[in-house]
């Protein structure tokens, strides 16, 4: 499935219909899409997998009829889906520039492949993170790891993020803490546990991090990129300082503008 990505962005970009964004999260959007089309396998209801199939996919499914649930490409994933929870696991986000445009992947994390190092998920596509379609059959199987390289977040506002190219990250905390392959979620959690005594937080980014430290009077940030260190010249409110994190946890473009930075000596 991984090397079909390129060629479903190619084809979502010619056929994929512009359609008004849902007033939900574009989390919220991809997971719904999602579950529609694992139940429309699930219980073999062609008109709702054309629901959220691309144009080209949805010719195919209507001329293939009813055969279209015993091509045998899709037998291996039929009993997966047959035999899932209910349960979206995880959705995963990376975005490529295809014919001079930009289309986000999202992959759809729905259950564990036995016996191996792969799961099975939902592929669906989108270049204006509003209408999210799946092309081809849209299911399929992805290796853990791949799928654990991608971005896990993506606002419906964060149109400049630079989604599936961020490494990983790791914290540190004062208390002597350390969480790997961190999540926002968590990464939050742990900046909220900030007090006099378990005083600073480390955002690790490879060689690379962002940090603060904590005070009454409002937060001393830092953050190192390319071997060159900088700390913010005035000291940040928490929200600021929050704000500053989530934006580098996102990978976003010019995270750190909006704060004056003096370059370490």
């Amino acid at each position: 499935m991984k090397g079909s990505k390129v060629l479903f962005a190619i084809v979502a970009l010619m056929l994929s219909p512009i359609l008004f964004a849902q007033d939900k999260s574009i989390n919220s959007q991809v997971e719904t899409v999602a579950k529609e089309v694992l139940k429309a396998y699930k219980i073999r209801d062609l008109e709702l997998l054309k629901k959220n199939a691309s144009g080209m996919t949805k010719m195919i499914i209507s001329s293939a009829k009813d055969e279209y649930f015993n091509n045998k490409d899709i037998q291996d994933d039929l009993k997966a889906i047959e035999s899932w929870d209910g349960k979206i696991r995880g959705i995963g986000y990376e975005t490529k520039n295809i014919m001079g445009k930009k289309i986000t992947m999202a992959d759809v994390y729905y259950s564990d492949a036995k016996d191996t190092s792969e799961i099975y998920d939902v592929l669906l596509s989108s270049f204006d993170n509003k209408k999210w379609v799946f092309v081809g059959t849209g299911i399929g199987k992805e290796k853990r790891e791949e799928f654990n390289k991608l971005s896990k977040t993506l606002s419906s506002n964060d149109t400049e993020q630079k989604v599936g190219t961020r490494k990983a990250y790791s914290i540190e905390m004062a208390n002597g803490e350390t969480f790997n392959n961190v999540s926002q979620e968590k990464l939050l959690s742990c900046f909220s546990k900030l007090n006099d005594d378990n005083f600073y937080i480390i955002l690790n980014r490879g060689k690379d991090f962002l940090q603060a430290a904590y005070s009454e009077k409002g937060y001393t940030v830092e953050y190192k990129e390319n071997g060159v260190q900088y700390t913010a010249k005035n000291l940040l409110s928490k929200e600021k300082t929050v704000q500053l994190f989530k934006d580098y946890y996102q990978g976003k473009a010019n995270w750190e503008k909006g704060t004056v930075w003096e370059k370490n000596k």
